[in-house]
């Protein structure tokens, strides 16, 4: 029995009956070289029936690259839109056969980041900051560095530097389109205090009102904290104390939205036939809940592979795509 790891590249091309170099230019997808379809389908067969996995050690010695992008967020690695993202830059890097390294995002100048630390010492090739906070300093010490990076966010930054992000608070017009078109009258709006000028989750919504004629009601519009029992005391007060009462609420985010429902049971008011609701973001949880909650659905796993394609070409070409902004998409479920 074969040892692991015992099958080669020249055994792969013997295989695909082409020659060592060929196996090595479409394992490492060298630009400017040309590959008949077939031939490369050939190699690629080969790898498959030899379960050849290339030494990745010795390919990013002759390479002179880690192999390896570290990936920094504020988040907590459980959070669903992190594993969503990551789960993307995953898949996107693993088709260059890169892997990712999770890295610590606390410290106390840039030059002691263990992101910073790690570029130096070639243990990864780029970093890609998803959900994590990057001030201009940190960009301009990384800029004069020459350190690839690609930033994922929910809202772009209009930094013009690589960024991924999506259009979700543009369906937030589309979602007072939907209430109106469905006899709605009072629409309230459930969210987390803006903890910088970049949320523009109220102030959208704000203008949607405006642009289709309704009227921004202050007693309508709850902002809440972390604490999920301060938020629930704050929606359902609301909800009775309000005049007008809402007919129709936004809630600004996935955990605003669920406990919007869960307030509306409490009071025993009924989804939709008395209030529709709907949320802005993604959870795994809104088909769990009842009635299924609708929600303005962010591209996660889109943002990370199209994040690994930016931070590859960037450390392959030099090249930086300042901002690309993907689609979200408005999916109507049983609450609204």
């Amino acid at each position: 029995m074969k040892r692991k790891g015992s099958v080669s590249s020249k055994d792969v091309a013997r295989e695909a009956g082409v020659s060592q170099a060929t196996v090595s230019y479409i394992l490492n997808d060298v630009k400017g070289v040309k590959i008949r379809p077939e031939t490369r389908q050939a190699v690629l067969d080969a790898i498959k029936k030899l379960n050849y996995h290339p030494n990745q050690i010795a390919r990013g010695m002759k390479l002179k690259r880690a192999m390896s992008i570290g990936i920094v967020t504020d988040r907590n690695v459980t959070n669903f839109y992190f594993m969503k993202v990551l789960e993307g830059i995953r898949d996107g890097l693993q088709e260059r056969n890169y892997s990712v390294n999770l890295l610590y995002n606390k410290y106390d100048s840039i030059e002691d980041a263990e992101f910073i630390k790690y570029y130096n010492s070639n243990r990864i090739d780029g970093i890609i900051f998803a959900f994590a906070s990057v001030s201009d300093e940190e960009m301009e010490y990384m800029d004069s560095m020459g350190i690839p990076y690609v930033i994922v966010s929910t809202h772009p930054s209009g930094r013009g530097i690589g960024e991924v992000c999506t259009d979700h608070l543009n369906h937030i017009q589309n979602v007072v389109s939907y209430f109106k078109s469905k006899g709605v009258k009072n629409i309230a709006y459930a969210g987390p205090v803006p903890r910088s000028a970049k949320d523009r989750r109220l102030d959208v919504f704000k203008d949607a009102l405006v642009s289709h004629g309704y009227d921004v009601k202050d007693e309508l519009i709850v902002l809440g904290t972390f604490d999920n029992n301060e938020v629930c005391k704050a929606i359902t007060s609301m909800l009775e104390n309000s005049d007008p009462k809402p007919d129709a609420v936004l809630a600004a985010s996935p955990r605003f939205g669920m406990l919007t429902v869960k307030s509306c049971h409490m009071l025993n008011i009924k989804i939709p036939h008395d209030i529709r609701i709907v949320a802005v973001g993604s959870s795994k949880f809104f088909d769990l809940i009842h009635p299924p909650l609708s929600s303005i659905e962010l591209p996660l796993y889109d943002m990370g592979f199209k994040a690994a394609e930016m931070i590859l070409k960037n450390i392959d070409e030099g090249a930086v795509e300042e901002l690309s902004v993907l689609a979200s998409e408005f999916i109507i479920r049983e609450s609204s």
